[in-house]
């Protein structure tokens, strides 16, 4: 076990040196112009997916309010698809510390291997209605037990170098923070499943059955990122304790649950009857939102898989079904950002709703418990 300890040591000491040999010179010279820096690492969260540099949550950090309070300089060197283990061996920890750091921001793992596929094997199934290979795919990332550990693990080595830079720099704030859950309620969308079904008429039965296991797929996609935080969080506890709370936890789930991806559904049929000398009729359903109505996540492209799953018609043929599911997104908008930064600063340390986390940074600002509505 010690010969692992002192090779991951070397690991972390190699990628440093690396990192220092390619560090762009013209950013270490523009952080000796600042008095103080925010260093913001991780995943496509602080990186910014498919979004402009200020609608960045580390942006939103800066301009909203650590500039209030004195020249400090944003250092953003997240990268998408960063996982914990390229956090340390690719660079972004080794740049961590030479850019002399005021407060450190990091939100990683949802990238790491297995775990990525909540955003994207998940996603996928989520949006072509196949809710049952959509709980399969959570399930196994929720009883992947390795991949957990491999990140409790990462985030530890993490913090233990944190710990170090802290030492040089007695006044620095670490905040770590957990991920949202940008898909739907269960319980709010079991509620919208006869709106949109009972239109369809022909086709109610094989319609309900098939959404009617959208709401298990939802729930143990849950699961997954309340067991994803919870990992985060148990890994932060022991260095906030041993650092008098300047390691801080930061919750980004509870205040955006609310505030999910919007799920907008409609679907087309048109049934030919025998029975009635073979007439045709259209039923359509109106278009149902089984998301939140105010998303604070960036909408991707639809879907527009063929729901074949409404055969057969009853009674009749069903000679054609479409779908169109829109507002999907699993990347926060710009005033999803603007909350992350918002429980960053105002985030509690080891004093809930006493210390909070800019207080540890000498800002002289009453706590605000109005965010993120």
């Amino acid at each position: 076990m010690k010969t692992g300890r002192l090779a991951a040591h070397a690991l972390i000491a190699i990628a440093a040196c690396a990192a220092f040999a390619i560090a762009d010179h013209h950013a270490v010279l523009h952080a000796q112009d600042c008095a103080r820096r925010l260093v913001a690492g991780g995943d496509h969260y602080p990186s910014g997916h498919d979004i402009e540099e200020a609608e960045r949550y580390p942006n939103h950090l800066l301009e909203d309010h650590l500039k209030k309070w004195g020249p400090w300089c944003n250092y953003d060197i997240a990268k998408e698809g960063a996982t914990s283990t390229t956090y340390i061996t690719e660079g972004q920890l080794a740049q961590t510390w030479n850019l002399r750091p005021d407060l450190i921001t990091l939100t990683v793992g949802e990238e790491n291997t297995t775990i990525i596929k909540l955003v994207t094997d998940c996603f996928d199934n989520v949006k072509d209605h196949d809710f049952s290979g959509a709980t399969t795919c959570a399930a196994g990332i929720l009883g992947n037990a390795s991949l957990w550990s491999n990140l409790s693990l990462n985030l530890t080595t993490i913090q233990q170098q944190y710990r170090m830079i802290l030492a040089g720099r007695p006044k620095l704030a670490i905040a770590i923070t957990g991920y949202p859950n940008p898909y739907a309620k269960s319980l709010d969308a079991t509620e919208k499943i006869a709106e949109l079904c009972a239109p369809l008429i022909d086709t109610i039965l094989t319609c309900t059955v098939r959404w009617a296991q959208l709401p298990p797929a939802l729930e143990t996609i849950d699961q997954v990122f309340k067991k994803l935080n919870k990992t985060i969080e148990d890994s932060v506890k022991p260095f906030a304790i041993g650092s008098n709370g300047r390691f801080v936890y930061v919750d980004t789930y509870t205040k955006m649950r609310d505030h999910c991806m919007k799920m907008e559904v409609e679907i087309k049929t048109k049934v030919e009857h025998p029975e009635e000398e073979g007439a045709v009729h259209d039923h359509n359903s109106p278009k149902v939102n089984f998301g939140c109505s105010d998303p604070w996540f960036k909408a991707g492209d639809d879907g527009t898989a063929i729901p074949n799953y409404l055969d057969p018609a009853t009674p009749g043929v069903l000679i054609q079904k479409s779908q169109t599911t829109s507002g999907m997104g699993v990347h926060p908008n710009d005033t999803g950002n603007k909350c992350i930064s918002d429980l960053i600063f105002d985030a509690d340390t080891l004093d809930p709703g006493v210390t909070p986390l800019k207080w540890k940074l000498s800002i002289p600002e009453a706590p605000n418990s109005n965010i993120c509505q």
